[in-house]
């Protein structure tokens, strides 16, 4: 079952990519010891409470599962054209910083030509001087 929509995935990037869509994934992968602290950080502040969910702690329970499901999909829907760039995020400072700066070399590498006009810009011009 996960194999055909894995496939699905990289056929939906693949079909991106051919249409010049620039894909990047990034997996913002947090340590269980710094997900803990977290938690614990929302139930100790008032104000983030609302970021707190009771599920959260009975999905903890399932880490192990959790880790091989996200290697295996990381592994699986990773190809040249849409790659998963795995991003340490124990430190949102560096997560942040390794976002952007990933976003910058992308946006760098992309080719920024505008599409040529559809239409004879000249005629278009005399036209409108007419009008």
């Amino acid at each position: 079952m996960w194999s055909q929509r894995y496939q699905a995935i990289n056929d939906f990037e693949q079909h991106l990519t051919d249409r010049h869509v620039t894909v990047v994934k990034c997996f913002l992968h947090i340590s269980r010891a710094v997900q803990k602290e977290r938690l614990l950080a929302r139930l100790e502040d008032p104000t983030k409470y609302w970021k707190y969910n009771p599920g959260d702690v009975d999905e903890r329970a399932y880490w192990d599962s959790y880790r091989q499901a996200y290697s295996d999909a990381l592994h699986r829907c990773s190809t040249a054209a849409a790659p998963w760039h795995i991003i340490p995020s124990d430190r949102k400072w560096y997560r942040n910083w390794a976002v952007a700066a990933l976003l910058a070399q992308t946006l760098e590498a992309i080719d920024r030509a505008y599409p040529p006009p559809a239409l004879d810009v000249e005629v278009e011009k005399s036209r409108v001087v007419a009008s």
